[in-house]
């Protein structure tokens, strides 16, 4: 307890701490009286003063807790005037003492709202509850200011405009982001309707008078409602978006401006496509043609004339011819892979395990001398064109049976990656790999990674699975290394 101050009870019996109590009354026996029974409650005096100027003095010096005012003094001050200068200068509780409640100023005490009347005589109970519920409800008020300020400092530091209206729509408040927003200021919206403050448009947006701004603004209305669910008033949040919606504006201009690119683009590729398979296959007629001659002619210079051409002759027309093939080959698998990028597309379930067997068994059956292993993972299937994949596992199966062929024990394996992520599928090989630094030239159509006379083919094949994997939206990686072989993932 600080100094000064004496404990009270309240008519619950709680203690409390009451503090000074400042007794304006211009009756020297009344107010020696009221002290009395003051003390006798167990209050404190601060001072006793019988004028209106010297109750704002003392008031304003020794900071009572509780102002015991009669109305009517002596001297050009009443208790009113007295009251609402000293409520100027402090928040204190005031109660109004009177032996006239049918007077003038009487009535305008009542006026003023006080926090408590006691109309003279009063006895010692009446001014004990009155002085009980004068500070209880000072206290109330207090806590509710507190937190109204608390509130109201809060609501000026939120970024998007608030404004609050009563039941009627009429502004209560608004705060600063709010007043830049409308262009009005708090004092000027105070009392008017929303609507004149706001112009309010479709779909939930909102311009502020044209007079005034011309920003487009965003606005979100909550009601406010008591315990039985009625309405006391609103909260609305305002957000200014002009810059969001200049951006959305920019955004769909781009897109726009995107999408007529990549539509032209696409027209310009198709366009492009047309026009080299129209000479892909323009250019493979005309060279079949000169090919078949030359390999016709070879066949018979070497049938008729072996005898003048002599051994050396008639190997310079076999390689002559071994090229010629080359080339038809080359012509057939440049057609092949255009079939591919362009082929019509079919999707099913398709059965892995049972086309990589098949394969396998073909494999073997082209080169029965040859033993090698083959480890196939059963029941792996997959969505896709079921023609596009067989051929994508001929290449795959056949590249690892190519590069083994040099192993004393060839294995060759296919199967699914258990794990959680992606799970791969596989073709594995223990033959002669090849250097990873190379590995970006593994897809490219014509490329190859080893010498021509190692192994044969033209570097076609992985071209043409990789386009294959494309198609079916997947991806295609290889894992190698130079004499422990090649491992093929992809996923679909």
């Amino acid at each position: 307890m600080s100094a000064g101050h004496t404990a009270w009870s309240n008519s619950s019996g709680e203690s409390g701490n009451l503090g000074r109590i400042l007794i304006v009354e211009d009756e020297g026996i009344v107010a020696n009286d009221l002290a009395d029974t003051l003390r006798g409650m167990g209050h404190s005096i601060a001072a006793t003063v019988a004028t209106g100027e010297a109750a704002i003095s003392e008031a304003r010096e020794l900071r009572p807790d509780l102002v015991l005012m009669d109305v009517r003094l002596a001297g050009s001050m009443d208790g009113v005037e007295a009251a609402e200068q000293i409520r100027k200068d402090r928040d204190v509780p005031i109660i109004y003492l009177t032996a006239h409640s049918d007077s003038e100023t009487s009535r305008r005490a009542k006026q003023t709202s006080p926090f408590g009347y006691l109309v003279k005589p009063f006895k010692a109970p009446e001014l004990r509850c009155a002085i009980e519920i004068a500070m209880h409800k000072h206290e109330i008020d207090a806590r509710l200011r507190q937190r109204e300020q608390w509130l109201a400092t809060m609501l000026r530091s939120i970024s998007d405009g608030i404004i609050a209206t009563d039941s009627t729509q009429k502004v209560e408040f608004l705060n600063p982001a709010a007043e830049a927003l409308t262009g009005w200021t708090n004092e000027e919206a105070i009392g008017k309707a929303i609507d004149e403050i706001l112009c309010l448009v479709t779909d939930w947006s909102a311009v502020a008078r044209g007079s005034r701004i011309g920003r487009a603004l965003e606005d979100h209305v909550a009601p406010i409602r008591n315990d039985s669910g009625d309405i006391l008033g609103s909260i609305m949040v305002l957000r200014d978006v002009s810059k969001r919606r200049q951006a959305d504006e920019q955004i769909r201009q781009l897109n726009d401006k995107l999408e007529q690119c990549v539509q032209e683009r696409t027209a310009q590729l198709e366009a492009a496509n047309r026009e080299l398979e129209s000479f892909t296959y323009s250019v493979a007629h005309d060279l079949r043609a000169p090919l078949r001659s030359i390999h016709g002619f070879s066949d018979i210079l070497i049938e008729d004339h072996a005898d003048t051409l002599g051994p050396e002759g008639i190997a310079h027309l076999q390689r002559v011819q071994a090229g010629a093939s080359q080339m038809a080959q080359l012509i057939d698998d440049l057609l092949r892979l255009a079939r591919v990028v362009k082929g019509e597309f079919s999707r099913r379930t398709v059965d892995l395990s049972r086309i990589a067997k098949h394969v396998s068994l073909d494999l073997r059956m082209a080169e029965p001398s040859r033993e090698v292993l083959f480890a196939i993972q059963d029941g792996i299937t997959v969505e896709g064109d079921e023609q596009l994949l067989r051929i994508a596992l001929e290449h795959l199966l056949g590249n690892a049976w190519k590069f083994t062929s040099k192993v004393p024990h060839a294995k060759i394996e296919f199967g699914q990656v258990d794990s959680e992520d992606e799970r791969p599928f596989y073709v594995r090989d223990n033959g002669s790999g090849f250097n990873m630094k190379y590995a970006n030239k593994l897809f490219g159509a014509f490329q190859r990674l080893h010498a021509p006379g190692e192994f044969d083919g033209n570097g076609v094949g992985l071209a043409m699975v990789q386009r294959i994997i494309s198609r079916h939206n997947g991806r295609i990686w290889a894992s190698s290394a130079i004499g422990q072989g090649t491992t093929f993932y992809f996923v679909i």
